[in-house]
């Protein structure tokens, strides 16, 4: 979780590229529906340096928030030990489409029960995401996800799938 969390606020930007095709967005996305709690599925980028460094880390899983319109995302990682992450996607005048310092977040699929696929953008790279509410998704949505991320022009060998695993921060 916490490379979901690193590339959604932008603080691995160096190991993603640019893509240039149209980003679908959700249209009527409602975020009070999105509250509760994530589980990382999978993610896509253009470079190979990406996802071998999701791999160093563990994602995790994350909680959701509305704050005025706009989405707190609270997760725990690892990174050695266990730590706690936070961020704010603020809302746009777009339903579905929310910016954070430098970037924004697209959301692209959504089945507020089941599943969620998310595209953000920062100035130098992109990356699609694919979450849900379980620790795992029927073989359709990873399809869908895959067809998503293929019609962005990723390469389908970027394509990684994710072992959740969860930690408690100690108290400092």
């Amino acid at each position: 979780m916490i490379a979901l969390l690193l590339l959604v606020f932008g603080l691995i930007s160096d190991y993603i590229s640019p893509v240039g095709a149209a980003i679908p967005v959700v249209p009527n996305f409602d975020p009070q529906k999105t509250v509760g709690m994530w589980h990382p599925i999978g993610m896509a980028s253009k470079l190979p340096q990406l996802a071998e460094y999701e791999q160093k880390i563990s994602p995790m899983d994350h909680f959701v928030e509305v704050i005025d319109g706009d989405l707190k995302l609270t997760a725990n990682y690892m990174d050695g030990v266990c730590k706690e992450s936070t961020a704010m996607l603020k809302r746009t005048k777009k339903p579905g489409v929310f910016k954070f310092p430098g970037g924004k977040v697209r959301m692209m699929d959504i089945d507020y029960e089941k599943y969620l696929i998310m595209h953000k953008k920062k100035s130098n790279y992109e990356a699609m995401y694919l979450s849900a509410r379980g620790s795992d998704v029927e073989d359709d949505i990873k399809e869908k996800f895959k067809r998503l991320v293929l019609e962005q022009n990723y390469p389908e060998a970027h394509i990684k799938y994710f072992n959740a695993e969860q930690c408690t921060p100690t108290a400092a």
